[in-house]
């Protein structure tokens, strides 16, 4: 047998969760560049002070939608490939873990596995995570053969997962030429500087995908923390200088996310878009909404692991 493993980031499903679920964020060297110690001081801190109210934004928004979307994406997955492989999905900060759930895998005899990042983007704070548990787990593990889809920002497919939604919406909304702004998740200054390519990547995703479909464009990014720097435009204040240039037509991209989340459904759904329409007075702004699954992503995942395996 062997395994395919959709990696993600997890989110909570109780109160208790959430606070086990910053607990684990916070202690990750891919989120706070610092020696252990430090991440053990901060992230007990930011848990114990913020579990509560991320809690209640959870709760805001009925749950994660994650999960559902995750478990759908692998049953999709698993139609397509061969009968000897086996597709889960796996988490950095919530259950299953990925080196708890690969652990599993190896001593059930399973010692062919692909990882395949959620992150189209590839970011030391997501995608380095997944790596750091597949080095941790190759030193455990030496026979296992990992094979990891890190990142596919400029691929066929992820485009048209774009355009086709877009397609969509601008047919449903009867516009003729809307403004596409591309709103990715903020990373801090310091990772760029430390040589984090994140923010060439998603220039890159939205410049193909507004090409496509001759659309004007720009990105910004949003649901930052704390007081750090991070990169930007933020959305907010880019959507501000959009309204005052007389742009009142704009659809959202949520361009580095794949699944629903707490970062679309509730920093865009009910603070950013709301925010938006009542204070800036952006006449009409909406956003694509994420299908729980996509067939343009599911044949570009099954082809990065046929062709692996051609080449071998």
């Amino acid at each position: 047998m062997k395994a395919v493993l959709l990696a993600n980031m997890g989110a909570p499903v109780s109160e208790k969760g959430m606070k086990i679920f910053l607990k684990r964020m916070f202690s990750d060297k891919a989120i706070i560049y610092a020696p252990a110690f430090v991440r053990s001081i901060v992230s007990t801190i930011i848990s114990n002070m913020r579990y509560k109210s991320s809690w209640k934004k959870y709760r805001m928004i009925g749950g994660s939608p994650l999960f559902a979307s995750m478990d759908k994406a692998a049953s999709e997955l698993k139609v397509l490939l061969p009968d000897d492989y086996t597709v889960h999905s796996v988490y950095s900060y919530s259950q299953p873990f990925i080196q708890e759930f690969v652990s599993g895998l190896y001593h059930s005899g399973i010692k062919e596995i692909t990882v395949i990042s959620m992150y189209p983007q590839a970011s030391f704070s997501t995608t380095g995570s997944v790596q750091t548990d597949i080095d941790k787990l190759k030193s455990k593990f030496p026979d296992i053969d990992f094979l990891f889809m890190e990142e596919y920002f400029d691929n066929e497919h992820f485009i048209a997962f774009w355009t086709t939604q877009l397609i969509q919406k601008i047919k449903e909304k009867s516009y003729q030429k809307p403004y596409l702004l591309f709103s990715a998740h903020a990373i801090p200054q310091s990772f760029i500087k430390r040589g984090d390519l994140y923010v060439e990547k998603i220039n890159a995703s939205a410049k193909l995908i507004s090409e496509r479909l001759n659309l004007p464009y720009s990105v910004g990014y949003q649901s930052k923390i704390g007081n750090v720097e991070w990169t930007k435009p933020y959305t907010l204040d880019h959507l501000k200088e959009l309204h005052k240039q007389g742009i009142d037509q704009i659809i959202i991209v949520p361009l580095s996310f794949i699944n629903e989340n707490l970062e679309t459904k509730y920093d865009l759904d009910t603070e950013i878009i709301p925010y938006a329409l009542n204070e800036i007075g952006i006449k009409d702004i909406c956003r694509i909404k994420i299908p729980e699954n996509d067939k343009n992503l599911i044949k570009m995942f099954y082809e990065f692991i046929i062709k692996h395996n051609e080449n071998n």
